[in-house]
């Protein structure tokens, strides 16, 4: 679903050029939801603007479906720190944006917008305005607003960062659910090792700038995921030592980065 095939990101300014990404190969598959995760300043965040095509990379290509990405989609949809709803407008017209963008309105997309917002736990804000919200329901609304695009990428940039510890949790969980209903292949920035355990398929593991995959780690865990008790509890907290290790150990990138595998252990032991 999508392709980065030798991409690199160089900025430029008055005080010499800084180079952000550098050599990323790598192909995530449709449906698959794909953490990234790394130090601050390592590129993260620019990757996801070269998926989304609000940046054209310097070096190499990005594809999605199979496409030359050029330019921003209709299929691709975003999802930012800060939710930036519209402080005039109700919670179910914030979702139904993209589609007034778009002059795609229709009485069923207006029921879709209902039915999302009652899926993420908002039935009976529909009429609310933002500033009523706490904050971590006002991002449930961005997520919304994202979804009812239908679309076929999903690209979040640390759409929980501003949140406390709690409300944190209990949308990633939220997010799990709905990827399990919607299957949109999602790539997700975090710095929290926990979120990308609990959320992903795979966690991409960046070296710091300039950024370049040090590690894929495959996150072969059934879902439900949780960090509370559970049947795979043994299993999460190996994951996310695994991956605490790998963001502790030796910064220097790696050009080279077998895939690590974290298995279930067989009725046999390891």
């Amino acid at each position: 679903m999508i392709e980065l095939v030798g991409v690199g990101q160089t900025f430029r300014s008055r005080d010499g050029e800084i180079v952000a990404l550098r050599d990323i190969d790598l192909e995530i598959r449709e449906g698959e939801f794909v953490a990234v995760i790394g130090r601050s300043g390592c590129g993260k965040s620019t990757l996801l603007r070269l998926i989304a095509g609000l940046l054209a990379p310097t070096a190499g290509q990005v594809r999605v479906a199979r496409e030359p990405v050029t330019g921003p989609r209709r299929d691709i949809a975003m999802m930012f720190q800060r939710p930036a709803l519209l402080p005039w407008r109700s919670v179910l017209d914030n979702v139904l944006l993209p589609a007034e963008i778009h002059r795609t309105r229709s009485p069923q997309l207006r029921e879709q917008a209902r039915a999302l917002l009652d899926t993420v736990g908002l039935a009976g804000f529909h009429r609310r305005l933002p500033h009523e919200l706490s904050g971590g329901m006002q991002q449930r609304v961005a997520l919304c607003r994202a979804l009812i695009q239908q679309p076929r990428v999903l690209l979040m940039d640390e759409p929980f960062s501003a949140l406390d510890a709690l409300t944190r949790e209990e949308l990633a969980g939220e997010l799990q659910r709905v990827h399990m209903d919607q299957s949109c292949t999602t790539v997700f920035v975090t710095h929290s090792i926990q979120e990308a355990v609990l959320l992903a398929d795979r966690v991409i593991v960046f070296s710091p700038r300039p950024g370049s995959i040090r590690r894929l780690l495959d996150v072969k865990i059934p879902r439900p995921r949780s960090f509370g008790y559970g049947a795979h509890l043994e299993e999460v907290a190996a994951c996310a030592a695994e991956l605490h290790e790998l963001l502790l150990a030796d910064p220097s990138p790696r050009r080279d980065f077998p895939a690590v595998t974290t298995q279930q252990p067989g009725p046999n032991g390891p």
